[in-house]
């Protein structure tokens, strides 16, 4: 019997890289995922995995970032597993342009806090009331390493990192009388799609790149199934007395 046996997730940000393979890896631990995503086919290729593997789920789509969009993938997911008692908000972007504060453009400013913040709040307030109905549940928001260090010229991304981590703690105090766990992880450097399409397209991305590697103590970024690893911990019965963490899975990147 896998770890999350009987567990209905909803996973969003599910098309690519870490979602990808945290609702897959929740699939193989016994979940029935719902597999949240703004583009249908990329969305779909994920539940044909799963399907494929053995595993049950189902298409959630919607833009978490927009209130009837973030509504529609949360109650929908619910519908259509009979409720929910985990929830992963992974769905988040970053910009290539890192340029000093100054120099941010407002409307990339504003997008990134649109989506990293306003999205996982949104998923939150309306997950939570299905999470109470289920007894409680665990939400588990993916932040970043960058929450609590500075990456010179990503000033939009960390500070929509730093305030999911304040979002993950208020839901932590407020629900927690009513089993509700909500914890946050704060991942280093991960080879995801998105990790190497932000480097391939940024002036100096080779060379940032080779900088970032050299500050993770552990010699290498993360992958995937690592940070799935820590997810399936969260909402498994393992980890029943975590809630209002902030947790760094890094290879020590925050320590140097």
């Amino acid at each position: 019997m896998g770890r999350l046996e009987g567990t209905r997730a909803l996973v969003t940000g599910a098309s690519s890289g870490i979602g990808r393979e945290v609702a897959n890896r929740f699939a193989r631990e016994g979940a029935a995922v719902a597999v949240g995503g703004r583009d249908r086919e990329r969305t779909q290729r994920t539940v044909d995995e799963i399907v494929a593997a053995g595993g049950t789920a189902v298409v959630a789509l919607g833009d978490v970032s927009e209130v009837e969009g973030a509504r529609s993938v949360v109650d929908g997911a619910a519908a259509a597993l009979g409720g929910l008692d985990a929830v992963v908000d992974n769905a988040g972007i970053d910009t290539s342009t890192w340029v000093p504060l100054h120099e941010w453009e407002v409307d990339t400013f504003d997008e990134i806090l649109r989506v990293n913040l306003r999205g996982p709040f949104l998923v939150s307030k309306f997950a939570i009331p299905h999470l109470l109905e289920a007894g409680g549940g665990s939400i588990v928001h993916m932040s970043s390493v960058c929450a609590i260090t500075v990456w010179e010229g990503d000033c939009g991304y960390a500070v929509s990192k730093a305030g999911l981590n304040m979002l993950s703690d208020h839901i932590a105090v407020e629900y927690g009388p009513r089993g509700i766990r909500s914890n946050t992880l704060m991942p280093g450097a991960i080879e995801t799609e998105l990790h190497r399409s932000v480097m391939d397209s940024m002036e100096g991305g080779a060379e940032m790149e080779a900088s970032l590697r050299v500050k993770h103590p552990i010699g290498r970024f993360g992958r995937v199934d690592e940070i799935a690893d820590a997810c399936v911990f969260l909402c498994a019965d393992e980890a029943r007395f975590m809630t209002g963490a902030n947790i760094s899975i890094d290879g020590g990147y925050s320590r140097v």
